[in-house]
């Protein structure tokens, strides 16, 4: 097993710890940093309950500085992100496309009837609605956590050269070696060409299908002129013979017309002549008749006379009107009986010139279903190969969103050499009979004096956690998988156990002067009490006095 504490490394780099803020006026010092992590440390010591219950108090061991190993490495103009003791891993799901060539070679090889093209495009309709089988692809220490690395990008603007050795600090040795690194890097460029290469066969496809349809369509077009072409030589041909024949059937049908009105016109001029007739007889007897009312009324004449003939007269005139009335009948039936002769006479002619133009229709109507046909032709290869190249295009889609993940999982930085950086943080170590706890203090960003006026009369803990806040959760969440890993990897939690021990804060003699320094500045700046202050001291001593003996 390899010693998992740092022994010696070139072009390295360390960040700090606590990072004042914006609005932080007075320095923080890394004495005061100390002690700010004891005070908290120690306060998340378990005590015991009470005297009575004589529960042992839980003993505090170690609290050191500890270096986490991160590798920065450059890719493609970027920065990927591996952890240095190879805890963390991203796993990429890589879907592969249906055989790109095989589809081409259906299309090159049937496109030349548009019967053969429609049926290997309707037998092709979902050949690219859904990928094969996921592949998984595991890539051994990458960190791809978006919040890590934004944050862990604007922590690295603080960032310095490392000392060749350090003696305060526990520096934990990257594991996670080159070779495994080269292959993280490899099955990333791998993969991106891969995709690349999807991408660009699938667009490559689309144009050679949607170039193949052009090519088609235009052929049915050219199909379609020479249909019109076709059966409009025919359709001209037919036309003389046509016309000639549909002038021979109206010369007939006038012919016939012209005779049958000729005869229905004598019958009504009889009629006509009948009726005249008729009318002035019915005038004369109306005068005779008013004739006779005249002499009869007068006292001259005979009066018996003109009464006998007024009542011959009065006799007549019913006869005369009824024949008159007979006589008008008789002209409507027979005007009647014309229209419907020279109707059905045009009704004839128009059949026999439908009959004549029945060549001409058919030819037409010919012309027209053939044209249809291949205008359903074109909209047919139209729609299938939209939906085929929407499918292709949904596929594309994906492909591109997956290449973006590659974005997600880099850090610009522009191109840079191969760096290992440290990411500082505290890690504490207590003790109870058999049970060991270990807590990481993560790094942290101090607060200004604007909290102790918010926060008048709090106790000490509240305001040194105020002080010193985490100043990324993913961080946090990243730096804790440490705790497992000593929990459950036994040479490792000897490995570090030995060195913390001897950078501890507690028993190096240099780091509890600081850290009693840093208990002054913290008292002196109202952080803590001098209750608290004296406190802390007299801990101190008695850690002094455990390492004594």
């Amino acid at each position: 097993m390899p010693d998992h504490t740092e022994k010696g490394q070139k072009r390295r780099f360390i960040l700090p710890f606590a990072t004042p803020t914006a609005s932080r006026l007075k320095d923080f010092t890394r004495n005061m940093e100390m002690a700010a992590i004891l005070y908290i440390a120690e306060s998340k010591r378990e005590k015991g309950e009470s005297r009575v219950l004589k529960k042992t108090d839980e003993k505090l061991v170690f609290i050191t500085g500890v270096c986490y190993p991160i590798w920065l490495i450059p890719y493609q103009g970027a920065t990927l992100i591996f952890d240095g003791l190879g805890l963390t891993s991203h796993t990429l799901f890589y879907e592969p496309i249906p055989d790109i060539e095989v589809f081409n070679k259906n299309i090159q090889e049937n496109r030349e009837t548009t019967e053969a093209y429609t049926a290997t495009l309707t037998r092709n309709t979902d050949y690219f609605r859904n990928f094969n089988d996921k592949e998984e692809i595991k890539i051994d220490g990458l960190i791809a956590i978006s919040d890590f690395i934004d944050d862990f990008k604007t922590y690295l603007y603080q960032m310095k050269k490392a000392k060749e050795q350090y003696t305060t600090k526990a520096v934990l040795a990257a594991t996670l070696e080159d070779r495994e690194i080269q292959t993280g890097v490899e099955q990333l460029s791998n993969l991106r060409s891969r995709t690349d290469k999807d991408i660009k066969s699938i667009e490559e496809s689309m144009k050679l299908l949607n170039k193949t349809t052009a090519h088609r369509i235009k052929a049915i077009r050219g199909e379609i002129r020479e249909t019109q072409k076709k059966y409009g030589v025919q359709i001209e041909k037919l036309k003389p013979k046509v016309k000639r024949k549909i002038r021979q059937i109206n010369r007939k049908y006038d012919l016939k017309i012209t005779e049958k009105s000729k005869r229905f016109k004598k019958r009504l001029e009889r009629l006509h002549e009948n009726q005249i007739k008729l009318q002035k007889t019915l005038r004369h007897l109306k005068t005779q008749a008013k004739r006779c009312k005249t002499r009869q009324s007068s006292r001259r004449g005979d009066k018996i006379r003109w009464a006998l003939k007024l009542k011959r007269i009065k006799k007549k005139l019913p006869i005369l009107r009824k024949k008159i009335d007979v006589s008008i009948r008789r002209m409507r039936n027979v005007e009647t009986a014309m229209k419907l002769e020279i109707a059905q006479q045009k009704t004839e002619c128009e059949g026999h010139i439908e009959v004549a133009n029945g060549i001409f229709l058919d030819h037409q109507a010919a012309k027209e279903a053939k044209i249809s046909m291949k205008r359903r032709e074109i909209a047919t290869l139209k729609d299938l190969t939209r939906h085929v190249t929407d499918l292709m295009a949904e596929m594309v889609q994906t492909k591109r969103v997956f290449l973006s993940e590659f974005d997600t999982i880099t850090m610009p930085r522009g191109n840079r050499l191969r760096e290992l950086v440290y990411v500082p943080f505290y890690l504490a170590r207590y003790e109870k009979g058999d049970r060991k706890r270990y807590v990481v203090y993560p790094p942290s960003s101090v607060g200004d004096m604007g909290i102790l006026t918010k926060m008048k009369g709090a106790l000490g803990i509240a305001k040194l956690n105020a002080l010193l806040q985490s100043r990324s959760k993913a961080m946090a969440a990243f730096l804790n998988q440490l705790v497992a890993l000593i929990e459950n990897n036994p040479m490792f939690e000897k490995d570090i156990t030995e060195a913390a021990i001897q950078a501890s804060i507690l028993l190096r003699k240099r780091l509890r002067v600081g850290v009693k320094e840093g208990l002054r500045e913290l008292e002196n700046q109202n952080w803590i009490s001098k209750r608290e202050f004296q406190a802390f001291c007299k801990l101190l001593y008695i850690y002094t006095s455990a390492v004594r003996h």
